[in-house]
């Protein structure tokens, strides 16, 4: 019997910014509470040579959904998986026949703890993150992103929402955010417009988040607490580190916003 062992690797949300600091001629609590999203990541599969597509595509699914949240106030924010979300992945085996008889399949979807913490008035960035069972620590001062904003609205979690383009990027990203919640910020390392972002959509859709409820008020002074978990590296560290591990492993380095599918035999 022929064994083959899929594994998905589900990029963190990686790259960064900050934001700009709004005048505070608002009430405290519109700029504090607890936005959660769902977002979901379309994996890219190739189907192994000799199996029936349509059958493996039934195997394997389409794509990945988790349930994330954006804990904020005016001065800071983190960005991790909701508490009932548990950080890793799940496991499953298939098998199935093809021409040169039967093969098994293992495939693993593997999703990292990850925490995104922001100094909203210094900006300064915070990211620990899992990669292959080791822990990251990444500090930094990213640049400022640009966007191209756009006349054209829609309501999202009961809140009007404007919609913006990312510039000077490889990335195709589109934002919808809301001036409605003055603080300029949203889901990882996306910022720097005039309101919370409460929807994301990159590279056509291959990777989403949107904000399914969001609740303004008051936080417990702990709510949010700066990640300290992980060997200190930079984001040219951390990057090099990931691609080196994904080509040993047949994958393509850089990610994209879609799950990296490997197969072995």
């Amino acid at each position: 019997m022929k064994k083959l062992s899929i594994h998905f690797f589900l990029p963190a949300i990686v790259l960064a910014t900050m934001t700009l600091f709004l005048p505070c001629l608002v009430f405290a609590q519109s700029t504090e509470g607890v936005v959660t999203y769902t977002e979901t990541i379309k994996m890219k599969i190739e189907v192994p040579e000799g199996m029936n597509e349509e059958e493996f595509r039934k195997m394997v699914p389409s794509e990945q959904k988790a349930s994330k949240i954006l804990v904020f106030n005016a001065q800071e924010s983190l960005y991790s998986d909701a508490p009932d979300q548990a950080p890793g992945g799940t496991d499953a085996t298939f098998n199935s026949d093809t021409e040169d008889g039967n093969v098994q399949m293992n495939f693993k979807i593997q999703r990292p703890e990850n925490f995104q913490y922001r100094d909203i008035a210094n900006g300064k960035r915070i990211e620990s993150t899992e990669f292959f069972g080791r822990f990251f620590l990444i500090n930094e001062e990213p640049k400022r992103m640009k966007w191209k904003v756009s006349a054209e609205q829609k309501q999202l979690a009961g809140y009007r929402c404007q919609k913006a383009v990312l510039q000077d990027t490889s990335r195709q990203v589109e934002a919808w955010f809301t001036p409605q919640i003055p603080v300029s910020i949203g889901p990882g390392e996306f910022a720097d417009l005039p309101g919370m972002i409460l929807e994301l959509s990159m590279n056509n859709g291959d990777r989403t988040v949107v904000a399914e409820k969001v609740e303004l008020k008051t936080l417990d002074k702990k709510a949010i607490e700066k990640p300290t978990k992980g060997k200190a590296v930079t984001r040219e560290e951390f990057t090099k580190i990931r691609d080196e591990k994904l080509k040993e492993m047949g994958a393509s380095p850089g990610g994209g916003g879609t799950m990296k599918v490997i197969i072995r035999n």
